[in-house]
């Protein structure tokens, strides 16, 4: 028995034994066909090695190595060179000399104009505990999640005022890095992320700290407010500087105006626009109230912006100077000029009420999205029109239902993925609903090409895939928390 016993201890101090010195991470982001950028936080501040290899036995190893700041919340970005366009990257971390035991992979990205089938995942919206998107994303093999926002929600899961101080943005981060399983799927699926209005400050106030919509009842008449009020400066501030810190980026063009960017993708190039970036006054200030009739009506000015004219000049110039066959414009919110016709619907039943609802709800929702900035998106369409720019497709998030459109109704492709992980997915279903219903609105009219609760009785979470065929097509595809294709149609490249 004694020799047993020593037997057993030699072994166990001969093995290497792993720990896990790592908290959150590696998150992989900013990847291009050569390099990367890696952030990882760890119990305490120390000294990081991370190897990479292209054999999983790790031989032939490369190294990157940094330090964790204590100023940083314990964590560290890496940047990665002199990789290989289109090569699966085995890794290790070693942590003050010693093996931690998380171990991954990833892909690098296709070099810039290469033509191949490449594919990967987008969506929004996720505040609940059903995290099974995240086992199915992994299965269709994306190069990288296109993130578009609310990426948990801060400013009610921590706290309204969550930006206000550092201990705020960091406990942010923390919680957004460790989602259950999503977690594990960003240790071998790099991401790309554009934060909303959940994960800003202010919700769907934009740069405003409260934009509550209060409906009440006064002799027979529905009332509304729409009360309004500025946060301050530094709050933005400190969210911009956080995504710097902690999100592992690409370049940032202008941190002023915003996180908006872009990057390259093979055949094709990702704009990715912050739809915070100008929100300079209350979304209430489109509807003008009628004190006469008793009603609001739709009337934004044309000073009343989205995106910003820095942010669209930038878009416009970087449009014009790409040589992608494809062109990807990624949004928090929808694009689809279409929805214009749920704002009007909803002026239409603005008096109509049900329990906690009633219909002006309806085109003050929509009225947040890019159709509630009609002077600023008419000048986009016109200017693309003008400058003949072809093969443009939109991905955007923030409405909590996933559904698509061929250009048609939207003005261009769109793929809205929508609902990550939250407590219903119906909202497209509902409207449809509403629309025949009460004869305001067809849904084909507005979304063409289905989604879920369209084009599936269940409204489940899900997913939108996307895959990028040469210069053939683009097959857009929305996917269920199970794994299951609800709608898909293809967007043929335009000579």
């Amino acid at each position: 028995m004694r020799h047993s016993l020593l037997l057993l201890c030699f072994i166990m101090l001969s093995c290497r034994v792993s720990a896990q010195y790592i908290t959150h991470g590696p998150v992989i982001g900013a990847v291009t066909a050569t390099t990367c950028k890696i952030y990882i936080r760890t119990h305490q501040c120390g000294k990081v090695i991370m190897e990479f290899s292209e054999r999983a036995d790790l031989e032939n190893a490369t190294a990157a190595k940094g330090v964790t700041d204590s100023l940083r919340d314990k964590s560290l970005m890496l940047s990665v060179v002199g990789l290989q366009p289109d090569t699966r990257y085995f890794y290790r971390i070693l942590f003050e000399g010693k093996e931690d035991s998380v171990r991954g992979s990833f892909k690098t990205f296709p070099a810039e104009g290469a033509l191949g089938d490449y594919s990967f995942v987008t969506g929004s919206c996720q505040e609940t505990e059903n995290m099974k998107v995240f086992d199915a994303m992994p299965l269709n093999n994306p190069y990288f999640l296109m993130h578009t926002g609310d990426y948990t929600y801060p400013d009610y899961m921590i706290s309204r005022s969550y930006a206000d101080s550092q201990d705020g943005i960091d406990s942010s981060y923390r919680r957004r890095y460790n989602e259950k399983v999503m977690k594990g799927m960003l240790r071998s699926v790099p991401i790309d992320y554009v934060f909303d209005d959940d994960d800003y400050v202010g919700a769907g106030g934009g740069r405003y700290h409260i934009n509550d919509f209060k409906a009440y009842r006064k002799k027979g008449r529905i009332y509304y407010d729409m009360p309004a009020d500025t946060f301050p400066p530094h709050w933005r501030s400190n969210v911009i500087k956080g995504y710097a810190d902690y999100f592992p980026h690409y370049q940032l063009p202008d941190t002023t105006e915003g996180i908006f960017h872009s990057f390259q993708f093979g055949n094709a190039e990702f704009f990715v626009l912050d739809r915070n970036s100008d929100k300079d006054f209350p979304d209430g200030d489109c509807f003008k109230y009628d004190s006469i009739k008793k009603r609001w009506r739709f009337a934004p000015d044309s000073s009343l912006t989205l995106f910003g004219k820095k942010q669209m000049e930038w878009l416009k110039r970087s449009l014009l100077e790409s040589k992608a066959d494809w062109k990807f414009i990624v949004s928090g919110v929808p694009l689809n000029g279409a929805c214009k016709k749920l704002i009007d619907a909803g002026i239409r039943i603005q008096q109509l009420h049900w329990k906690t609802w009633n219909g002006f709800q309806l085109a003050l929702g929509f009225s947040r999205y890019w159709v509630g900035y009609p002077h600023e998106r008419e000048d986009f369409m016109e200017f693309v029109k003008q400058n003949n720019i072809k093969n443009i497709i939109v991905v955007s998030g923030d409405t909590h239902h996933s559904v698509m459109d061929d250009g048609t109704n939207a003005g261009f492709p769109e793929m809205n993925a929508s609902g990550l992980s939250v407590s219903t997915t119906e909202l497209a279903k509902y409207l449809k609903l509403i629309g025949h219903a009460l004869g305001q609105y067809r849904w084909k009219k507005i979304w063409n090409q289905g989604g879920i609760g369209i084009s599936s009785r269940e409204c489940k979470n899900g997913f939108g895939k996307v895959r990028i065929v040469g210069r053939e097509y683009v097959e857009m595809s929305i996917v269920d928390e199970d794994n299951k294709v609800i709608s898909s149609f293809k967007v043929p490249f335009r000579q």
